[in-house]
């Protein structure tokens, strides 16, 4: 199975062109933050493409540091500075992740091996999902941290990874709202709706794959 790499120069130009559009809509304050938002995905980004690049599988015994580095990275950035500036977030985001039994980082490792078996497209969109849905698998930032490690799950695999272009922003926030509604409560009502939401939000994914967004020639076996 292939470890495709990603082409963060044209993943840059996408989430540039993203922003901008986000800010039209209302969705980001300012440009100021827009801008910072837009830089820590592409760093979230860059990260997923160092995990594919070192062949690191996340939901392998020991791939938990790495999952909880990509939400750290969307939220805090990566200098040591605002690492110091957001210690608090980061010993908080750390005991959501790794001290709920039943719930953070055993929650969604045990999902994970129940889906071995899954397609890479489906096994993406069913992360997203158990991610975003409540309990959500961190404190903030849910929803962009999902996005990375779909994309991580799909490139791994050697298919694009998730990108979301300026004309679909409105889809997939719509598509990530319904996905918060739902509880995980392991009720026949939550399974169905659990099910509707996995099979959305891969044709979703299937619909935005877009080969630009891998690196030319970066496939091995």
């Amino acid at each position: 199975m292939a470890w495709a790499r990603l082409d963060l120069a044209a993943i840059a130009s996408t989430l540039d062109a993203a922003r901008e559009t986000k800010l039209r809509a209302g969705l980001d304050p300012t440009p100021e933050t827009a801008a910072d938002v837009s830089r820590r995905m592409l760093e979230g980004y860059r990260y997923v493409d160092e995990l594919l690049a070192r062949r690191v599988e996340l939901f392998a015994y020991g791939g938990s540091a790495a999952i909880l580095e990509l939400n750290l990275r969307v939220l805090c950035g990566v200098t040591p500075a605002r690492r110091v500036a957001y210690a608090d977030h980061v010993e908080a985001t750390r005991a959501w992740f790794y001290d709920r039994p039943g719930q953070g980082v055993d929650a969604i490792n045990d999902w994970a091996k129940r889906r071995r078996t899954a397609s890479p497209a489906a096994f993406a969109a069913g992360l997203i999902v158990q991610v975003v849905a409540t309990p959500q698998l961190f404190i903030e930032g849910n929803r962009r941290t999902s996005t990375l490690l779909a994309s991580y799950v799909l490139a791994r695999s050697g298919l694009p990874p998730l990108v979301v272009p300026p004309e679909r922003i409105l889809d997939y926030r719509g598509a990530m709202d319904a996905i918060g509604t739902i509880e995980l409560t392991g009720s026949l009502l939550s399974r169905v709706a659990l099910m509707g939401a996995v099979a959305r939000t891969q044709a979703l994914i299937e619909r935005l794959a877009a080969p630009r967004f891998l690196a030319a020639g970066a496939l091995a076996p």
